[in-house]
């Protein structure tokens, strides 16, 4: 879920707590924070140690977050992390992730870009021209985030810029199909089509998803009759009557 680590590390900093803060990133991450009666004297992630763990970490979102009181493990106390410059930096990344929570629901999240409301923007940064360029209004979030080479916090700020500005536009998540189901329905269907009027049948599929303003990778079990609807509408009258039928026998 999407949230600062804030509320939970301050005040065991503020009671002079000692322990371990272990924070579990959603992506295959884990970060520990060493507290010894209040004092962070180190944090260690799967790959760093001291500074860069600790300016990873505090770009993370989607967290959760469990604190081992008074437990001790090994680790080397590292005077260059600062406790206070922590906080402070997870005092404005805080405020940020208030605004992400109120406008991104999660990271299945998708959005299509406005172009031309992207083309008169003149308030947005390169930066966020550049993460514009990656939704497509089928990519989610969590398909952003891997292909766009930044930390979690910044795709999800550029994000929220793009949807302040109006460029960036919910759409509507449909309960899509699961991909190996979607994937055997379509190879089913294309070999149906294929038995009944050869190659031309791939054609009638992507001219029938585009007549009902749908794609592959976003099917619904809801628009299979739609769509089987709409190629039969491409056939003769035989054929059609074969693959309504087959159609039913596939619902």
């Amino acid at each position: 879920m999407y949230q600062s680590m804030l509320p939970i590390l301050k005040p065991l900093v503020f009671e002079g707590k000692s322990g371990v803060l272990q924070v579990t990133h959603k992506y295959d991450d884990q970060a520990k924070l060493f507290l010894r009666e209040g004092i962070i004297e180190q944090i260690e992630t799967k790959n760093l140690k001291g500074q860069q763990a600790a300016i990873t970490c505090a770009r993370w979102v989607n967290i959760s977050v469990e604190f081992k009181e008074g437990v001790q493990e090994s680790y080397t106390n590292d005077p260059k992390v600062d406790t206070n410059s922590f906080l402070s930096y997870l005092e404005k990344t805080s405020k940020t992730i208030k605004v992400i929570t109120k406008r991104i629901p999660d990271d299945d999240t998708i959005f299509r870009i406005n172009s031309k409301k992207l083309n008169r923007a003149d308030k947005l940064h390169v930066d966020d021209f550049k993460i514009a360029l990656l939704f497509d209004g089928k990519r989610s979030i969590e398909q952003i985030l891997a292909m766009a080479g930044k930390s979690e916090l910044a795709v999800l700020s550029h994000t929220c810029r793009l949807i302040f500005s109006g460029v960036a536009e919910l759409v509507i998540q449909k309960d899509v199909m699961e991909k190996e189901d979607r994937i055997d329905f379509l190879k089913l269907l294309h070999e149906k089509l294929t038995e009944l009027v050869g190659p031309a049948g791939s054609i009638l599929v992507d001219d029938a998803f585009e007549s009902i303003d749908s794609d592959p990778a976003m099917l619904t079990k809801k628009e299979i009759p739609l769509l089987i609807v709409e190629i039969g509408t491409l056939l003769d009258d035989e054929d059609q009557v074969e693959l309504d039928a087959w159609g039913i026998a596939h619902l």
